[in-house]
């Protein structure tokens, strides 16, 4: 069954001399289960990609169809329900926000729904993801490791349709390279 499904995405910023086409003509489909990487340099698109694919950002023009339904096609309202229903993003650096604990930020797209909290899916997280113990604590007082699997936790609270991770390691492994 084909989950996601993309056709000729462009997406272009400015315009004139300033014109930066990011994305150009892009199509591909995934079946679920598959799994896809994107790779390519920096200021390739990847990250734009990504942020089109999870309703994010919006294309300049082309269709991004996720379980047979023209995303874009959505309302706002519709849209902020498919982010965070159907879509685990994981962000290069987190985006954990600052004054919410683990389980706030595993929970937050839960949260935001105005759902209840499935208490054992949280709990079966927060074991998968080794962060027993550290339920309480805030961003700031976890490791890099730990605030990357925090991260990781909230793409996959809701068992989204699919999941989208923008170099979910790549910032740790430089801090770690620094250090």
């Amino acid at each position: 069954m084909e989950i996601l499904r993309v056709e000729n995405l462009t997406k272009v910023y400015g315009q004139g001399e300033n014109e930066v086409r990011a994305l150009d003509g892009i199509s591909f489909s995934i079946k679920q289960g598959e799994f896809l990487a994107i790779i390519g340099p920096s200021g390739s698109g990847k990250s734009t990609l990504l942020h089109i694919l999870g309703a994010v950002d919006v294309p300049t023009s082309g269709k991004v169809y996720m379980e047979g339904k023209d995303v874009f096609q959505q309302n706002e309202e519709q849209l902020a329900i498919f982010r965070r229903r159907q879509v685990g993003l994981i962000y290069q650096f987190y985006n954990l926000i600052p004054v919410l604990d683990v389980q706030e930020n595993i929970t937050l797209p839960v949260l935001m729904d105005g759902r209840k909290v499935n208490q054992s899916r949280l709990q079966e997280m927060i074991k998968m993801l080794h962060l027993q113990g550290r339920e309480k604590h805030l961003p700031n007082q976890l490791s890099g490791g730990q605030q990357q699997r925090v991260s990781i936790g909230r793409a996959l609270m809701n068992e989204p349709s699919i999941v989208l991770a923008d170099e979910p390691t790549g910032a740790y492994e430089i801090v770690q390279q620094k250090s």
